[in-house]
């Protein structure tokens, strides 16, 4: 099977697309990209480009593996339910990167390949000559993604960022959490999603970008950069004389209401991001003689006087159950949602109307937005090294083929 988006010189056996993915929706079918990631942010993106049809090949130490295979309880197969959560449609082939041989067999992997991925320490891949101007010397053609804590260049190049370091580094946490209250990291590592999206953006770009030029490109994203840049309003508001950046808990510096609130049995989330949503608001909950005055008409006098006002929607939801508070709220148009645990949310008619879950062994996975829409179904996350010698084998047959042609 081949793409147009496959180096224009390729082998389409090699290529050949893997069972990863049993749907017709197979964009990059024909591309072969070589992973060398690990935790969160390049498995992400890399499990994200097998949902699409590439054949991902995951590079890992012999009899190590990625570490998050060892993250657990809880285990799925002697690997982490972590690991199995970003490693799906995968193929495994384990390498010793620190000898000759390993390193001449990643070298013909890349031969083969459309696109290399990587998030090694720094120094690491200039050690093993996996540094992208030497791979790109041998295979100009290869489109050489790196993903780092705090990018190539600057005082900090050589740090180590993970999530929580870089949410410090950023601002992010300073931002995040309650009043007063200590900083808080995120409950799910976004920065690590956000980037695995940026650099997909960025993979997806470059490959339409060789089909033009026939060359590859080399692609830098960084934690840092991705956090930095999702500050965008909260920097330029601050920046244009505003209030100095605060967390503000589930609450909106100008909006109100809109956060969460405790209701007799849990929490319900409501906002009025409008003045006619806000008189709705004011009916559904029957506020009209406390919030029906003319200092509340406008969402800047809301804002203004934001305690007294809370503290009147709380004393009004905590009297009642959250499902009562949702019903009377959405009857007027209101936003409103209660404030669910993630199992809760997987178990919903919403989830499982979008498909935007899979059971594997009794253990639900979710599947990638667009994944779930296409109707994408993945294989399991593999076990270390299960496609060596399958791997390896394609890797001879090629190189047999190609001494013949030339014969």
């Amino acid at each position: 099977m081949s793409s147009a988006l496959a180096r224009p010189d390729a082998d389409p056996d090699i290529h050949a697309v893997n069972a990863a993915s049993s749907s017709d929706f197979q964009p990059l079918a024909g591309v072969r990209v070589i992973d060398f990631t690990r935790v969160l942010a390049g498995p992400y993106a890399t499990m994200t480009l097998a949902e699409l049809g590439a054949d991902v090949v995951k590079v890992e130490m012999p009899g190590i593996g990625d570490e998050t295979r060892a993250w657990g309880p809880p285990f799925i197969d002697h690997s982490s339910a972590y690991f199995h959560a970003v490693n799906r449609g995968k193929r495994s082939i384990e390498v010793d990167l620190s000898v000759e041989e390993g390193r001449r067999t990643v070298d013909r992997l890349l031969a083969s390949a459309d696109v290399v991925v990587e998030n090694f320490r720094p120094g690491v891949p200039e050690r093993l000559g996996l540094d992208a101007e030497q791979v790109m010397a041998r295979h100009p053609q290869l489109i050489y993604a790196s993903i780092t804590g705090f990018g190539r260049t600057g005082p900090m190049a050589s740090d180590a960022g993970t999530e929580v370091i870089v949410e410090a580094e950023s601002g992010l946490m300073s931002v995040t959490g309650e009043p007063g209250a200590a900083p808080v990291r995120f409950g799910v590592a976004m920065v690590d999603i956000a980037t695995g999206l940026t650099m997909i953006n960025g993979i997806l770009a470059a490959l339409v970008e060789r089909g033009r030029t026939q060359r590859g490109r080399r692609i830098d994203v960084s934690l840092y950069a991705t956090a930095v840049s999702s500050l965008g309003t909260v920097i330029a508001a601050s920046s244009a004389g505003g209030a100095p950046p605060r967390p503000w808990g589930s609450a909106h510096p100008s909006i109100v209401p809109y956060r969460a609130f405790a209701a007799a049995d849990g929490h319900v989330v409501l906002g009025a991001t409008n003045d006619a949503m806000f008189r709705r608001l004011v009916v559904a909950l029957d506020l009209a003689e406390e919030l029906g005055g003319p200092e509340w008409a406008t969402n800047a006098g809301r804002v203004e006087g934001r305690e007294e006002l809370e503290e009147i929607v709380q004393r009004s939801v905590a009297l009642t159950s959250v499902d009562h508070v949702v019903a009377r709220l959405r009857a007027q148009r209101v936003l409103v949602a209660p404030v669910l645990r993630p199992d809760e949310a997987a178990a919903s008619e919403q989830a499982r109307a979008l498909g935007l879950l899979v059971e594997e062994d009794g253990v639900l996975m979710t599947r990638g937005p667009l994944a779930a829409s296409q109707g994408v179904s993945m294989t399991p996350a593999p076990a270390l090294g299960q496609h060596t010698q399958e791997i390896l084998a394609e890797l001879f047959a090629s190189a047999t083929e190609g001494q013949e042609a030339t014969s």
